[in-house]
C-alpha cells in the first residue's frame, strides 16, 4: 500500500450514532472510514475492495459479530480486526483472539484508547495466537467489563491455548483462582483435571507428599504407597497458590519437575514421566523474597514465563455494580430468593474500601442478603455494616484504609460545588474544574454523581 493512501476502516455496529461518530473521528483522524449498520449492508464492503482494518461489534441486530469475524476473514485475509461491546467476559475475549482479532474495545468507547489502538494496529501484522474455533467451556465467575480487566481477558486469551507457564499476581481475594481456571477452561487441556492446592496450608513434608506422592514406609504413617497430586493430574493443570510461601529445598524439587516434567515420590528412586501445566500465584512480591533469599530466581523464571497482574477491587471499582449483581443472582438462585438491591445501595457499596478484594465483597452481598428487611437491599443497611466494618477495624488500619474514601469524598464534594457554582452546566463546570467534559460524565459515575439532579 502507498504511504500516501489512507489506512481503509470498516465500522459494522447495528447503533447508528456510533456509526456516525466514529465516522466523523476516524475521517478527522486521516482514515478512509465506511460503515454498515448490518453484517448483509457489511458484506458486499467486503468484496468491493481491501479493507485494512474493521471495528466490528459483538451483537449486530439479531446476527452474532463473532460468528460473522470468521467470514470477515476470509474474505479479507490481512484485515487487521478489533471487537467492541460493552459486554466483556474472557469467554467472548477468547472468541474474538481465536476468530482472529487482535484487539478489543470496551463500549462506551473512548477516543484516546480508540485512537490509541489504531495507531498500534497501523504497525506490522501480528497474528493471533492458534485456538479451538468451537470449543468453549461454560462462562467463568470472572466479572468486569474496567479496563485493567479487559488486559487480563486479553492475558488468558491469548496464553491459555499455549502450554507456557503462568505466574498469577495479586492481592488476596482478588480472583487469582478464578483466572487459573479460565486458563485451563480455555486450553487444549480442558478435558483434563484442574487441581488446585494452596501450598501455605501445608508443612513441607506434607505438601511434597501431597504433589509428589510416597512410597510404603517413606516416613511414619505411609502405610501404604499413594500417587500424588502431579500424576494424578496428569494431562491436565496444577494450580499453586501460595508458592511464595513454600521453602528453598522444596522449590528445588518443584524446579526439576518444571525442567524434566518428571517426578519422584518420596522415598522412591523411580522418576515418572508426567504432562501437568502450572499455574502459580502469589500475593507477595517474588522480586523482593528473591533479593532477601527466599525465593530461587531460577524458579521465578521457569513460572513467570507469562505474567498476569491481577486489579484490586478498588482499582476496578466500576465494576462493582456487576459483581453485586451477580453475587445476588448466585446467592438468589442457590436459596431460591428474589433479593434485590438498590441503586443509592450499590453507589454506598461503590465509594467504600475494600481490603479484601472481591472475596469481601461477595462476603458482604451474602450477609446482606440473607439478613435483608424485605427484598431489596438498601442504602441503610450497607450503611450499618460499613460501621460495623469501621468498630472492628483498629484506628491506624481505619485510618490507612479509609484514605482513598476522604480522597474520593473530597474529589466528590469539590465536583458538587462547583456544578452547583455552575446552575448544572456540564460544560462550564468542566471548563472551571480543567477537565474535558467526558471526563467529568466518568468522574461522576465513579463517585455517584447525578449530574441530573437539580440539587446539584
Amino acid at each position: 500500500m502507498s504511504m500516501n493512501k489512507p489506512q481503509r476502516v470498516l465500522v459494522i455496529d447495528d447503533d447508528n450514532s456510533i456509526c456516525r461518530w466514529l465516522n466523523a473521528v476516524l475521517t478527522a483522524e486521516g482514515y478512509e472510514c465506511r460503515a454498515a449498520r448490518s453484517v448483509e449492508d457489511a458484506e458486499p464492503l467486503l468484496r468491493e475492495g481491501p479493507i485494512d482494518l474493521a471495528l466490528l461489534d459483538i451483537y449486530i441486530g439479531q446476527s452474532n459479530g463473532l460468528e460473522f469475524l470468521e467470514k470477515l476473514k476470509t474474505l479479507q485475509p490481512e484485515c487487521k480486526c478489533v471487537v467492541m461491546t460493552a459486554h466483556a467476559s474472557v469467554e467472548t475475549v477468547a472468541r474474538s483472539v481465536a476468530g482472529g482479532a487482535l484487539e478489543y474495545l470496551s463500549k462506551p468507547l473512548l477516543i484516546d484508547e480508540l485512537l490509541a489502538l489504531l495507531r498500534k494496529l497501523t504497525g506490522p501484522r501480528q497474528t493471533p495466537s492458534p485456538a479451538q474455533k468451537d470449543s468453549f467451556a461454560p462462562e467463568s465467575a470472572i466479572i468486569g467489563r474496567s479496563p485493567k480487566m479487559l488486559e487480563v481477558y486479553r492475558a488468558v486469551a491469548r496464553v491459555a491455548p499455549s502450554t507456557a507457564s503462568v505466574l498469577i499476581s495479586g492481592a488476596s481475594g482478588s480472583g487469582k483462582e478464578l483466572v487459573a481456571r479460565a486458563i485451563h477452561a480455555h486450553s487444549a487441556r480442558t478435558e483434563m483435571p484442574f487441581t488446585p492446592i494452596n501450598c501455605g496450608s501445608f508443612p513441607e513434608t506434607i505438601l511434597e507428599s501431597e504433589l509428589f506422592g510416597h512410597e510404603k514406609g517413606a516416613f511414619t504413617g505411609a502405610d501404604t504407597s499413594r500417587s500424588g497430586l502431579f500424576e494424578a493430574t496428569n494431562g491436565g493443570t496444577i494450580f499453586l497458590d501460595e508458592i511464595s510461601e513454600t521453602s528453598l529445598s522444596f522449590q528445588v524439587k518443584l524446579l526439576r519437575v518444571l525442567q524434566e516434567q518428571k517426578v519422584r515420590r518420596v522415598g522412591s528412586n523411580t522418576f515418572l514421566p508426567i504432562d501437568v501445566r502450572i499455574v502459580a500465584a502469589t500475593n507477595k512480591d517474588l522480586s523482593a523474597l528473591i533479593r532477601a533469599g527466599q525465593f530461587r530466581e531460577d524458579l521465578y523464571y521457569r513460572l513467570s514465563v507469562v505474567t498476569i497482574q491481577l486489579p484490586s477491587l478498588e482499582e476496578r471499582a466500576e465494576d462493582i455494580p456487576l459483581l453485586v449483581q451477580h453475587f445476588l443472582e448466585r446467592f438468589n438462585q442457590r436459596n431460591k430468593r428474589h433479593v434485590d438491591i438498590s441503586e443509592a445501595a450499590v453507589k454506598v457499596l461503590g465509594s467504600m474500601s475494600w481490603p479484601g478484594n472481591v472475596r469481601e465483597l461477595e462476603n458482604l452481598i451474602e450477609r446482606l442478603a440473607i439478613f435483608a428487611a424485605t427484598d431489596e437491599i438498601s442504602a441503610e443497611e450497607v450503611e450499618c455494616e460499613r460501621a460495623r466494618r469501621s468498630e472492628t477495624t483498629s484506628a491506624p488500619e481505619k485510618s490507612a484504609a479509609s484514605l482513598p474514601g476522604k480522597l474520593q469524598d473530597m474529589e466528590r464534594q469539590e465536583i458538587l460545588r462547583v456544578l452547583r457554582e455552575s446552575r448544572g452546566n456540564k460544560s462550564l463546570a468542566a471548563r472551571k474544574l480543567g477537565i474535558e467534559r467526558k471526563t467529568l460524565y466518568e468522574k461522576a459515575r465513579r463517585l455517584a454523581i447525578d449530574l441530573q439532579s437539580k440539587e446539584t
